[in-house]
């Protein structure tokens, strides 16, 4: 076994059992453990190779863990700000080798963009009084996220859309649970789990895809 697939199995095994934590108080020893997983995805991206823009954007992803790991406004707004400039990251990579004709190519493709951005926009009005002067920023990280999902659709595996969706739906659900119902809501429990597991499937799709672009 190599040592970058044995960093990458050393973040499957934080990322998993991070779910026993979870609903544990928000320390910081908690904090950490919940930073670590994406952290180690960003230290075998370098080992692998993969482009520094992808290595950057999981390094600003763990960022934002640290951040949301805690409560708050600032917390959250620190947290959006550092996933904001993670999809940067992913958007400037993408650039780089999204090709249009794939993305144009295919009516699945055309179909599942449309779908992810009408969610994601439905979601976005609904919460927006709530969210108070956190909308705007919220609004701008949702219109840079839908491009980073749209340009995923022009690579040639779907597997890289599959994880774009899933790191928007993670989000998604992230933005209701704040917003919309609530910490004493009855789903609340079920929607952080539901909220963890995408966001890290999400990110380990993406570091495995485009390691390889």
């Amino acid at each position: 076994m190599t040592l970058a697939t044995g960093i990458l199995w050393l973040s499957v095994a934080l990322g998993t059992s991070y779910l026993w934590i979870l609903p544990r108080e928000k320390t910081v020893f908690r904090a950490i453990w919940k930073t670590l997983p994406v952290l180690l995805l960003s230290l075998y991206a370098f080992l692998v190779g993969a482009h520094f823009l992808l290595v950057a954007a999981l390094l600003l992803g763990a960022v934002g863990d640290w951040s949301l790991a805690f409560e708050g406004d600032r917390a959250f707004l620190g947290g959006v700000t550092a996933f904001l400039a993670a999809h940067i990251a992913y958007v400037a990579l993408l650039l780089t080798i999204s090709e249009p004709e794939i993305a144009f190519g295919e009516v699945w493709r055309l179909v599942a963009g449309a779908l992810v951005a009408l969610l994601t926009f439905s979601v976005l009005i609904r919460i927006w009084r709530p969210a108070g002067r956190l909308a705007l920023p919220i609004g701008l990280y949702v219109l840079l996220f839908m491009v980073l999902v749209w340009l995923t659709l022009g690579l040639r595996s779907p597997f890289a859309f599959v994880g774009a969706a899933l790191f928007i739906l993670s989000d998604i659900v992230l933005t209701i649970r704040k917003y919309w119902t609530g910490p004493d809501h009855p789903i609340d429990g079920a929607a952080a789990y539901f909220v963890w597991v995408s966001y890290y499937a999400a990110q380990v799709i993406l570091t495995l895809t485009l390691s390889e672009a």
